[in-house]
């Protein structure tokens, strides 16, 4: 399976093509291009907390709305921690995106409610969205190294398995675009997290180079996601490289803080 690109009067998005085949269901992993944002954060930019003004911010929220098909007035953000902590989504939660009205401190959102579009941020990060369309509930998961350490998405898979009754064989998974091993160069510290968790099971993501060590995010959130009882077939991993990309996306690692971030979004639709 791979990745279609979607250029709707030049807002560019791409959509998982496994994703998109369950049908029942609206998703989007942005890039850089097609909102109103100025530099240094030109143009689709939705990290307001890095200095863009909300107002910008808002109109590309909208803006990608009516290009994939999402009612991001009733979206759902959360102030992300770096950590392993899940949380449902409920109707009082509807529309809370801007940084100080989000409503949790957590890493992903599950919901199994229609028409609340599910956001989680990123400028390298990994982000993976979640999608079982036999219990008919979504999921969103921002993975940065210590969430992938933790096994925050295993943590979300288990969730929507204890909330919703999903079976794992049942769930869905899209891996977005993210820094690869090719540009995410670390200490030890990186791999002796992820090691304390996975073990050896690791080690082929984790290549050391002299002192240092690159590490493959992609594939050790895919290893998780095997090791909740997902059906390989069902995960899906983006090719690309944030870091290698500044093209087509934000990195933190190339940019430091003076530039914008993508989001990954998805939501239930209603049904007919």
């Amino acid at each position: 399976m791979s990745f279609t690109e979607h250029n709707i009067h030049g807002l560019i998005y791409d959509t998982a093509d496994g994703l998109s085949a369950v049908g029942g269901i609206r998703h989007a992993f942005t890039t850089r291009h097609g909102g109103v944002s100025p530099a240094p954060f030109d143009s689709l930019n939705f990290f307001e907390q890095n200095g863009d003004k909300w107002e910008n911010v808002s109109e590309n929220y909208r803006l990608l709305g009516q290009a994939a098909g999402l009612d991001m007035s009733r979206a759902v953000g959360n102030r992300q921690v770096h950590g392993d902590v899940v949380r449902v989504i409920r109707q009082e939660d509807v529309g809370r995106l801007r940084w100080e009205e989000r409503p949790y401190d957590a890493d992903a959102l599950l919901t199994n409610l229609p028409g609340i579009p599910l956001v989680v941020y990123s400028a390298d990060c990994c982000t993976v969205l979640l999608c079982d369309p036999v219990r008919r509930c979504v999921g969103a998961v921002h993975a940065g190294w210590k969430g992938t350490a933790l096994g925050i998405v295993k943590e979300a898979t288990d969730a929507m398995a204890s909330v919703y009754g999903s079976d794992p064989a049942d769930i869905h998974a899209a891996v977005g675009p993210s820094i690869g091993a090719c540009c995410f160069e670390t200490d030890a510290d990186v791999p002796d997290a992820i090691r304390a968790k996975l073990g050896q099971e690791a080690e082929p993501f984790l290549t050391q180079r002299g002192e240092k060590y690159h590490v493959d995010l992609k594939q050790i959130n895919h290893l998780w996601l095997l090791r909740g009882g997902l059906d390989p077939h069902k995960i899906e991993i983006h090719p690309d490289c944030t870091a290698c990309r500044l093209d087509r996306y934000w990195s933190h690692r190339r940019l430091g803080i003076q530039r914008g971030g993508q989001i990954a979004v998805i939501a239930l639709e209603d049904r007919a």
